[in-house]
Formats: C-alpha cells, structure tokens, sequence
C-alpha cells in the first residue's frame, strides 16, 4: 500500500467535504440544477415549461414543443441573480478528536456566501417541413458560485467554489398527426467544478497554520432527452418530457501550497428528470397552465474522490429524489402586450441537517413570479421577468469529511475532524430580459 504525509491525508479529509458542498448550494432549483432557461416562462415560474410553446426557449424542456413554432426563430436570454446567504453559527474540532478545541477564535461567526451571478440561454429552431423540426439550445443546466471570507469558522469545509456547466442541445421533432408530436435530442455537455478551502498543517494543536486548497477537475459527457406534445383540442396541450442522466468523469488536480501538487478525479451523476406539463387557452386573452418536475437526486448516495497520492474519499450525501410543483397564468391583453404570474413550491434533496455542508444551504424554497412580453413587430419581441425565492431557515449540524485513510481514525462512523453548527437565512431575486426574432 502507498504511504503519504500525514498532512496530506487530513488535506483529504478537510477537502472532500467541501468539493461536495459547493455542487449543490446557491443554486436556483432544487439541489445545484439550473431551471432558468426561458425568460418567457420564468414569468409563470415555470409552469407550462413542456405545453405552452410560446417560443424558441421552450424547446430545452421539450423538444416536441417545436412542432408549435413555424419558420425559423431564435431567442436569447440572460438571467441576474441575486442571492442573499446569511450564515451565523460556530464551528468546532469534532469531539470525538479532541473535546472543547475550537477551530477558529472568532467563533461564534456569521458571512454571507451569496454571489450575484449571470445565466444566459440561447434557442434555435427552424422548419424542416410541415412535419419536421429542427432545434438547438445552449445552455447552463447546472451551476453555482459562492464565496466566504479566508477567515469564517467554516473555511475548512469550503472558502470558495464555482460549479460551471455548459450544454449544448441539437434536437429533431416529429408531427405524427395533428395530435400528437415527438422529439429527441442529444445533449453535449461540460463540466467544471473549482474549489477551494483551507486546511491546518499541525492538528490537532493550535494556532495552526491555515493551508489554501484548491481543486480544479472537469469533464466532457453525453446525455439525451425525449419528449412528446399532445393536443386532445385546439386550447389544450400536454406535454411530456424525460431528460437523461449524464455521468461525467471529472478530472484535474489539488494544489495546496507550499506540498506538492496531485492528480484528483472525481464520478458524478447528474440526475435525470421527468416532467409533466398542462397547457389550456380559456378563451382568446387568459390561459392557465401547470407542471409536475420530478428529479432523481437518489442516484447521489455517495461522492467518490480519487488523489494521486493513493487515497480514496467516500462522502455520504444521501440525495433524496424531489419534486417541483407549479402553476401559471397569462393575460393577453392585446396584439403587442402579454403579462405573465406564477408560483411554484420547489423541494430541496438534501435529506437532513447532518447532511448539510457549509456551501450548501439548500433547503424547500417557494417561487412568486411576474412577467410580460412585448411584440415590437411581426418579426421582433422582448420578455422581461422577475422571481423571488423564498427559501425556508436552514439548520446546519454536518461535519467536514472524512478520510478513510486518516491515521488513527477512531470513529466507526467516519465523521469528519471538525462540526459546524448554525443556521442558513437565505433568499433569491431574478432579473430576466428575452430577446426572440422570426425570419421571415
């Protein structure tokens, strides 16, 4: 069996926890899955995603709404995001380690890991023939940013972190007949994940000199979507849409100054999803509308880290599957002006306050949303929207990792050196703007 530095094997154990902590806090659905990908239906929070078509933005939900656009139009998009995640709490060396020592004088401790972040989207579609379509999106289906002060009680959890994604959608359409419609789609994806954190060099005494850590891996993967629109009458559309898993191997390394450098990979599935949508037309100015997403968060139970000085990282995350629920309306009040409100309840995967890491917050959280589009002309309009997140107090009571490589591990459920404890205060504004133009 490899040997390593002692330091280096409480690197692991300091770092793990945090790399799984910033995949999943400060983003906008449920876990670190980004739902903005249509300013038009942020508006009704999302409700309708799969039925309504309103445009080209929609097709990322379901490729089958294409078969309700005609010609070739495109939309782009840009979402402003502005979190708010107060923290206030403590931190502490795990007992089980070494009872009463605290890892920061400063503690108890309140920062906000809020980062105002930028999602933009960008739609395609063009008719093939009076049956056929075809569609392509680029998007951010997942994502995040946060960032603590150096210094916070929970800096060997996580300091810093940022989750990118980018998605690129080509999808086909089928009109099988004026009720129903197929489509598919492949997905070509990109992940990057940065992380940093630091770690102390002389545990268990103090003072201890804080080490800055910071991983850097990324991967690209493969996945694919399926959907199908319904039309049972001319005011009702149903749509049906799955998008698949995608597993991506990520790779890169850790380096955590002034000890050498190592390799680090990490297997990550990002969940597939199933969504159920309902579009209706009351009459020639207000229709309705409704969605069912269900997300299978489950497929994380555990993280897997992998460092090139031998060691292995198992983090026990324990995702529950989840569902978001939300309902919609608009009012076309003219030719040109069209205005838009909605609400949606979005449930949180992580399953407990012990399995609530310091850069992940996430907790159920509740959408109100408005929103209007305008038609400057037979050729150009705009969509603007705002959201705000509501998200419920959430209780912390997690430690940082473990390593099962630890020398001298004494506890038989693999906790990690040091325990946060406290709470999350947080919440979500959305500042949207569409731009969408049919050639003729």
């Amino acid at each position: 069996m490899a040997t390593t530095h002692p330091f280096a094997r409480r690197l692991n154990a300091t770092c793990i926890a945090g790399l799984l902590s910033i995949t999943s806090s400060g983003a906008f659905a449920s876990g670190f899955a980004l739902i903005e990908q249509s300013v038009s239906s942020m508006g009704t929070a999302y409700a309708g995603s799969g039925s309504a078509a309103e445009d080209a933005s929609f097709i990322y939900f379901n490729p089958a709404s294409m078969s309700e656009l005609d010609g070739t139009q495109v939309s782009g998009g840009l979402h402003i995001v502005l979190p708010e995640t107060e923290f206030s709490g403590s931190a502490a060396l795990n007992p089980i380690y070494g009872a009463g020592s605290t890892t920061d004088p400063a503690s108890p401790d309140s920062d906000d890991a809020g980062e105002i972040g930028a999602l933009p989207h960008f739609a395609y579609v063009r008719e093939l023939s009076d049956t056929m379509n075809f569609g392509i999106t680029v998007n951010v289906p997942f994502g995040l940013k946060t960032e603590y002060r150096d210094n916070w009680v929970g800096r060997f959890s996580s300091t810093a972190g940022e989750v990118k994604t980018i998605n690129l959608n080509p999808a086909l359409s089928f009109e099988v007949d004026e009720h129903v419609t197929l489509g598919f789609g492949l997905s070509v994806m990109y992940a990057n994940l940065i992380f940093e954190n630091v770690a102390h060099s002389n545990f268990p005494a103090f003072p201890s000199a804080d080490i800055p850590v910071k991983i850097d891996i990324d991967d690209w993967s493969f996945g694919w979507n399926f959907g199908a629109l319904l039309k049972p009458t001319d005011s009702t559309r149903l749509g049906i849409a799955y998008r698949s898993k995608v597993e991506v191997e990520l790779e890169g390394d850790r380096q955590a100054s002034p000890l050498p450098g190592t390799t680090t990979d990490a297997d990550v599935s990002l969940p597939d999803t199933l969504l159920l949508s309902a579009y209706h037309e009351v009459d020639d100015q207000w229709a309705v509308m409704a969605d069912i997403t269900w997300t299978q968060w489950s497929r994380i139970d555990a993280l897997v880290f992998r460092f090139g000085d031998a060691t292995t990282n198992t983090i026990p995350v324990k995702f529950e599957d989840s569902f978001r629920y939300a309902i919609g309306a608009t009012y076309k009040k003219d030719d040109r002006w069209k205005f838009r409100g909605g609400l949606a309840f979005d449930e949180t995967p992580v399953p407990s306050p012990e399995f609530r890491l310091t850069a992940l917050p996430d907790e159920d959280r509740t959408w109100l949303t408005i929103g209007a589009g305008y038609q400057h002309s037979k050729n150009l309009s705009f969509d603007i929207g705002y959201a705000h997140l509501f998200i419920d107090d959430t209780s912390i009571n997690s430690t940082d990792g473990y390593s099962s490589h630890l020398s001298g591990n004494p506890n038989p459920l693999k906790e990690g050196l040091h325990r946060i404890t406290g709470e999350y205060e947080a919440s979500v504004d959305i500042i949207s703007a569409q731009v969408n133009w049919k050639f003729d």
